[in-house]
């Protein structure tokens, strides 16, 4: 039973009063556009996305189309990409728990990385304490051993012995003194980075973060690989995209940018993930919508197509 648009509504009407469609009457669109109703699909109609009606005529469920092999390799892809960002997003939630559950203020952070220096400049200075005792033992060993060699003797073996421990011991000790350095410096790294995070934290809207499962995936996909030299800038470059389409971001990290989940028909969830691919890191911009016949269209539509375009573009 196939009709224009225009009688729409009198052919549901019709069709429902019908004892024979016992209050079930199945609606779809072919590939021509032509409208269909009926209370069992055809075969050559089964692969179509179609809609249940209940007696007043309303949509109460929508069976998807079937996937072309090309949707089903983006499905795939899809799925994958959530699988990494719910691992990234785990992992930072429960690190961001552990630095909120540490530190009450910047200043506690601050102090807690001051004793820390403290106590390295101490191993420094006693290191280098150490190191001028043994530098001058290693030059004792060093001139008796040039003595012998002035007078044309052979240098003991117990000298030679004592200038290698002496080296060997010099040495030790320089590389401690290098490695206590290279612990200041990542502890002011890590303090750099604890505060930028808590900064962060205290500005993220109070939404909890997910990953959208509630909502439907866009096909469209939106990668930009880059290099580890050109990466950051490239990565900063894809979050001020995401800012701003208008979308409000509820989590940030250095791998993953979440924004608010689509409740309505029109709106659109963005997500960015930046992952480790075979040739470097690859990012990645996702787009889901409102799980509704509407919120179907708004994935679907060219403005989301142009929206993913203009993103790839960023990589020029």
């Amino acid at each position: 039973m196939k009709t224009n648009s225009l009688f729409v509504l009198s052919i549901i009407i019709i069709a429902l009063s019908n004892p024979a469609f016992a209050g079930k009457l199945y609606k779809w669109v072919d590939e021509n556009g032509n409208i269909s109703f009926s209370d069992k699909i055809q075969p050559k109609d089964s692969r179509l996305e179609r809609e249940t009606l209940n007696e007043k005529g309303r949509t109460i469920a929508v069976k998807d189309a079937a996937k072309t092999p090309e949707e089903l390799k983006q499905f795939k892809k899809i799925n994958a990409l959530q699988k990494t960002q719910e691992k990234i997003l785990q992992s930072q939630l429960a690190s961001d728990a552990a630095l909120l559950k540490t530190f009450r203020t910047e200043d506690d952070m601050t102090a807690l990385a001051n004793s820390k220096f403290e106590m390295l400049d101490s191993h420094i200075s006693i290191s280098n304490g150490q190191s001028e005792t043994l530098k001058k033992q290693l030059m004792i060993h060093q001139k008796a051993a040039a003595k012998f060699e002035r007078e044309g003797k052979k240098i003991p073996t117990k000298n030679v012995a004592n200038i290698a421990s002496a080296q060997g011991q010099f040495d030790k000790n320089q590389h401690e003194i290098v490695a206590y350095k290279q612990q200041k410096e990542d502890v002011a790294e890590q303090l750099a980075n604890n505060k930028n995070r808590f900064k962060i934290l205290t500005l993220q809207t109070a939404e909890k973060p997910s990953i959208h499962s509630e909502t439907i995936p866009s096909l469209f996909l939106g990668e930009i690989s880059c290099q580890a030299n050109s990466c950051e800038g490239t990565w900063k470059s894809a979050v001020e995209f995401i800012s701003q389409k208008d979308a409000i971001v509820i989590f940030t990290s250095d791998n993953l940018v979440l924004t608010k989940t689509p409740r309505l028909s029109k709106d659109k969830g963005l997500s960015l993930t930046k992952a480790q691919s075979e040739t470097g890191s690859l990012i990645t911009l996702d787009i889901r919508c409102a799980d509704s016949k509407s919120g179907k269209a708004t994935c679907k539509s060219p403005q989301t197509a142009q929206l993913v375009d203009e993103f790839n573009q960023l990589a020029n």
